[in-house]
């Protein structure tokens, strides 16, 4: 305007043009049309058309500049940083899906988090987005309750589904769609009530669990007997605990396959306790010496997570075969 204003002015007084002229002659100078029907003669209105003619240019270059400086900072990073982040969720394999990340899914996050475990989140609701983006973590913004909001995540290729949601009727529906995409995936489902449970696990889910249930569970525990409950809760929640359980699975090819517990040295190789045996949805709690473990088996182990590291590499680097139906496998 500034510069419109300069130029009408002066084609006025130099060149005695009427104003409708100056501002004739301002204008096609200034957008470099230059019809040629009105020139300056003088040499002040030349000098002033030179003027226009450089002020012009440069004044939009700096605007197209500042337009497109805008564009690339506010779309171009945005939409780099979209697309490597579908990288990163189209090469996720075997990982983890959280469906939600409120109270309950922001907890199984961080734990997912701290034990190095690739997840990645699927949340609807954008504020809770950008918590998600300082803390650095997958996720794709959609409504976990549609099937192609799954299959962005990768649910074909998941092993696990964590449904954290507190609508039962959803975690319902999420459960059954899971399942339907890949039946293998292994889903854990939240249940805010009580008579969710059953058809939860009707409907495939392998875990249901309660949080209003476990915490009542817990409360109650923690007046009964508070060390045991604070030991548990150190060894859960505080992270400089440096100790761990585990689940290893054992195959037909484990150097412990067939091995009584006495002789599996367990503990004066890798320092580790066993606490149970998983064998055909059986748990046997605290076995006895001369229990053999046997292919198919999921022994939960205690230790330094050091030790566990050492134990699962050594079960893993024998492990060339896969885990058998015990029932079928003769008992030596």
């Amino acid at each position: 305007m500034f510069i419109l204003i300069c130029g009408m002015t002066s084609f006025w007084y130099f060149e005695g043009m009427s104003l409708f002229d100056a501002l004739w002659l301002t204008i096609i100078t200034i957008t470099t049309v230059g019809y040629g029907d009105i020139v300056a003669h003088s040499t002040g209105g030349r000098i002033m058309t030179i003027v226009l003619i450089v002020g012009g240019i440069g004044l939009f270059a700096y605007v197209f500049n500042e337009l497109i400086t805008a564009v690339v900072e506010n779309h171009l990073p945005s939409t780099w940083r979209r697309k490597k982040k579908m990288r990163r969720i189209n090469n996720l394999n075997e990982h983890t899906i959280v469906c939600g990340i409120g109270r309950v899914g922001q907890e199984v996050s961080a734990q997912l988090k701290h034990e190095g475990v690739p997840f990645v989140v699927i949340e609807k609701n954008p504020t809770l987005i950008e918590k998600l983006q300082e803390k650095e973590v997958l996720y794709l913004i959609g409504d976990a309750t549609i099937d192609q909001t799954l299959i962005k995540a990768g649910i074909c290729k998941a092993k696990t589904i964590i449904i954290t949601l507190p609508d039962d009727t959803s975690n319902l529906f999420i459960t059954i769609t899971c399942k339907d995409l890949n039946p293998q995936v292994r889903v854990i489902a939240r249940a805010t009530h009580p008579e969710s449970i059953p058809r939860l696990k009707r409907s495939g889910a392998n875990h249901v669990i309660s949080p209003a249930a476990i915490a009542g569970s817990r409360m109650a525990l923690t007046a009964l007997k508070p060390a045991s409950v604070a030991f548990v809760q150190n060894l859960t929640e505080i992270t400089m605990v440096n100790l761990e359980l585990e689940e290893l699975p054992i195959y037909d090819t484990s150097p412990l396959a067939y091995q009584e517990l006495r002789n599996s040295r367990l503990r004066e190789d890798f320092n580790t306790q066993l606490l149970a045996i998983i064998r055909n949805k059986k748990t046997i709690v605290n076995p006895q010496p001369a229990e053999k473990i046997l292919p198919g088996d999921l022994l939960i182990v205690f230790g330094s997570k050091d030790k566990l590291n050492e134990l699962e590499k050594y079960i893993i680097a024998q492990n060339k075969g896969k885990l058998i139906d015990v029932k079928n496998k003769p008992v030596l």
